[in-house]
C-alpha cells in the first residue's frame, strides 16, 4: 500500500493539498507540494471546529472505496504506532457509538441487553446480506 500521510514533524511550513475531480472521466487526483500524487477512486475531506460548531465536508466517488481507505488508515495508524492517528480513530469510534446509541456513554444500558435489542431490531427489519 502506498500512503502519503504527512508526518507532523515534517510539516513545519504551509502545506498545500490539491484535489482535482474530473466528473466526466470519473478520475480524482490528489497532489501535495511535498511531491506526492495519487490517483484515487474516491475522496472524503472533512474538518471541523467542535467548539465553534463549524463543519466542512466534501465527498466524491465510491463510498466503498472511501470506507476502505478509512479502514486502511486505521490499520496504518496501528502498524506505525502513530499516537495522533490512533487517537483520531478512537475519537471517531466514540462519536459513532454515541450517534448509534446515546445511552451507551451514559451507562444506562447493559451490553448484553443492548445486543439483544439490536438483534430484535434486525429481526423486525428482515434478513440482510
Amino acid at each position: 500500500m502506498r500512503s502519503s500521510i504527512a508526518d507532523k514533524e515534517d510539516v513545519k511550513k504551509k502545506l498545500t493539498i490539491t484535489i482535482e475531480v474530473d466528473p466526466d472521466a470519473g478520475e480524482i487526483t490528489v497532489k501535495d507540494d511535498a511531491g506526492n500524487e495519487r490517483p484515487v477512486k474516491s475522496i472524503v475531506v472533512f474538518g471541523g471546529d467542535a467548539e465553534q460548531g463549524i463543519l466542512y465536508l466534501f465527498g466524491w466517488g465510491a463510498s466503498a472505496d472511501a470506507a476502505w481507505a478509512y479502514k486502511e488508515g486505521f490499520l496504518h495508524a496501528n502498524d506505525c504506532d502513530d499516537a495522533h492517528m490512533k487517537n483520531f480513530y478512537k475519537q471517531c469510534a466514540c462519536h459513532l457509538a454515541q450517534c448509534l446509541c446515546p445511552r451507551a456513554f451514559r451507562q444506562e444500558v447493559d451490553p448484553e441487553e443492548l445486543v439483544d435489542q439490536w438483534e430484535a431490531e434486525d429481526r423486525e427489519q428482515g434478513t440482510w446480506h
